[in-house]
């Protein structure tokens, strides 16, 4: 089933779907209990992805930036801190993967960064990635880090990374470059 008929909605009052079922148990966890208290605390934004009244996956988004030491794969030369918007979670029902609604989220994103661009100032949008994950971002047209910078943070400034996700491998520290368009 293809993504056309999805909406992205923002979560208002919370109400975690009791049927949705997310194949990474620390994604799951997180909706139920420390999403709650980020959209209340105003430390993030969740969005729900829905098709035909039911919610089908989620992402959390949130502020932050990135640091001088990553500012050489955007070919700028240490300029401070690059304001950005962070995908801090993304998930998809596990009944409906693979049917364009971890993209359809991501570009939700990405287009909120362009106008967060225009209004305020906004250059990129981070996500941590999990290694399995990688080529769903890449695909998309985001790039990995060139390396890991000396803190070990990747390159959300903000929110903090996720523990045990990922598994052993770790996570991938990727961004989507929202340049402004020549003139």
């Amino acid at each position: 089933m293809a993504s056309s008929n999805l909406v992205i909605v923002k979560a208002g009052m919370w109400e975690v779907p009791e049927d949705f079922k997310c194949r990474k148990p620390e994604f799951a966890e997180y909706l139920d209990v420390a999403a709650p208290y980020d959209q209340q605390q105003r430390m993030g934004r969740m969005y729900w992805a829905v098709r035909e009244g039911e919610v089908v996956g989620y992402m959390m988004l949130a502020l932050g930036h990135m640091g001088k030491e990553r500012q050489a794969d955007l070919g700028i030369d240490t300029y401070g801190p690059i304001p950005a918007l962070v995908i801090a979670r993304l998930a998809t029902d596990e009944r409906h993967e693979r049917n364009g609604i971890g993209r359809h989220m991501v570009y939700y994103a990405v287009g909120l960064a362009g106008r967060m661009a225009r209004d305020a100032g906004c250059r990129l949008v981070l996500a941590d990635s999990d290694r399995d994950a990688v080529g769903f971002y890449e695909k998309m047209g985001s790039a990995k880090f060139s390396e890991t910078p000396p803190s070990g943070r990747g390159g959300a400034a903000a929110p903090e990374p996720r523990s045990g996700a990922g598994g052993e491998g770790g996570l991938v520290p990727m961004y989507f470059d929202i340049k402004p368009r020549e003139s």
